[in-house]
């Protein structure tokens, strides 16, 4: 599945998380409402903002890809880019320059990632009878402390709470729940966590060029839970 090449684009505004959809199951004579759930844990929303057309091969691309991504019907896999809160080591931990990323393809990457790694992190173990307790261990950066975000494989997940630590590992609570099965050993993709998703229907995408010469634009995302590769 290719990834939507965010290292380009390099939006000035991100803006990713879970949205829960919940509808009220009335009120009572005591005047408490009732709130459900509906969507089993809530789902990914990404959103960029303020990118910068003002390069013509960065309008190419944005023209490549607001094609591919056929007006919401196709998935992709969208970086969150939540590094800054990500368990990186003290000394050395890399940055999010372009130039510190590797990449299969320039326009329709398959693999994006730091060319040297400086997070590395797996799951230990987990309980398929409770899909939001993971226990992770972090065997290059620094301690868990809630609040990271991460992907396995083409899921993404919040680290809601740690509720206990023995080193570098730590036992969490994350969100949303898991809702596929997850191998043993599983790498924990903390660096540049990656979700399946498909672009909003209905917005639009053609970017409005000043003189013919820049544009700015923006592009949001919904996670996405269909069989696609």
């Amino acid at each position: 599945m290719f990834v939507f090449p965010a290292h380009f684009f390099n939006p000035t505004n991100v803006r990713a998380g879970i949205e829960p959809r919940v509808i009220s199951g009335g009120t009572s004579l005591s005047g408490e409402e009732t709130v459900i759930q509906t969507d089993g844990g809530g789902k990914w929303r990404v959103e960029y903002s303020d990118i910068d057309l003002d390069d013509p091969d960065l309008e190419r691309l944005w023209s490549q890809w607001v094609s591919y991504l056929a007006g919401g019907s196709r998935a992709v896999l969208v970086p969150i880019l939540s590094l800054r809160t990500a368990p990186r080591p003290y000394v050395g931990a890399p940055d999010a320059d372009p130039s510190s990323l590797t990449y299969d393809d320039e326009d329709f990457p398959t693999d994006v990632r730091f060319a040297s790694p400086h997070i590395i992190a797996h799951v230990v173990s987990h309980d398929p009878n409770a899909p939001v307790f993971m226990e992770i261990e972090v065997t290059q950066g620094s301690r868990l402390r809630g609040g990271e975000k991460f992907s396995i494989g083409n899921r993404a997940y919040l680290i809601e709470r740690v509720i206990s630590r023995d080193g570098q590992r730590a036992t969490v609570r994350v969100s949303p729940p898991r809702r596929i099965a997850t191998p043993a050993n599983a790498p924990a993709n903390f660096e540049w966590p990656l979700v399946q998703c498909r672009a909003e229907v209905g917005q639009s995408l053609t970017p409005d060029m000043e003189f013919g010469q820049f544009a700015t634009v923006a592009i949001s995302f919904v996670e996405d839970f269909s069989d696609a590769n």
